[in-house]
C-alpha cells in the first residue's frame, strides 16, 4: 500500500513596498529602518562618463562605476587610495558587478560612491545614481 502525505505549503504575506531612490556622492548614505529588510534589485546611473574622441573619428566614453563605500562603518572602497570593494554597477560591463538581489537586514548602514574611469585612474563622478529596492516589513 502506498501512502501519500501532503504537507501544507508555507506562505509569507509580508508587506513590501517598491522604491526608487536617487542619490549622488553627497547623499549616498543609507540605513535600513528598524523592522524592515531591503531587497535591492538594482543600482545604476543615468549618465555616461566623459566622452573621448578617438583618432579614427569615433567616440567612446569612460565607464561609470558605483562601489559600496562602507558597510556598518567598515571601509570597503577608498578610490583615492586605490582600494576597491564590491562593485554594484559598471556602465560598460554588466557582468563585472555583484549579483542581485542584495538583501540587507534592519539596522544595516551603508554608503555608495560613484566614480568615472578604471580602477587606479578614476575620478569622482558628479552624476546621479539610482537604487531600485523593495522594503519588506519584518514579521
Amino acid at each position: 500500500m502506498t501512502m501519500l502525505v501532503v504537507a501544507p505549503s508555507l506562505t509569507f504575506s509580508q508587506k513590501k513596498e517598491g522604491k526608487l531612490v536617487e542619490f549622488n556622492n553627497f547623499t549616498a548614505n543609507f540605513e535600513v529602518p528598524a523592522g524592515k529588510t531591503w531587497v535591492i534589485e538594482s543600482i545604476f546611473s543615468n549618465s555616461i562618463g566623459e566622452l573621448i574622441s578617438n583618432p579614427d573619428g569615433t567616440t567612446s566614453s569612460t565607464p561609470v562605476r558605483i562601489f559600496i563605500k562602507t558597510i556598518n562603518g567598515n571601509i570597503k572602497t577608498d578610490w583615492q587610495g586605490n582600494r576597491f570593494g564590491p562593485q554594484v554597477f559598471q556602465s560598460n560591463n554588466k557582468a563585472g558587478v555583484v549579483s542581485y538581489p542584495i538583501t540587507l537586514p534592519e539596522g544595516t548602514k551603508f554608503s555608495l560612491v560613484i566614480v568615472s574611469g578604471d580602477p587606479g585612474k578614476c575620478k569622482e563622478f558628479n552624476g546621479s545614481g539610482f537604487m531600485s529596492l523593495f522594503e519588506v516589513t519584518n514579521e
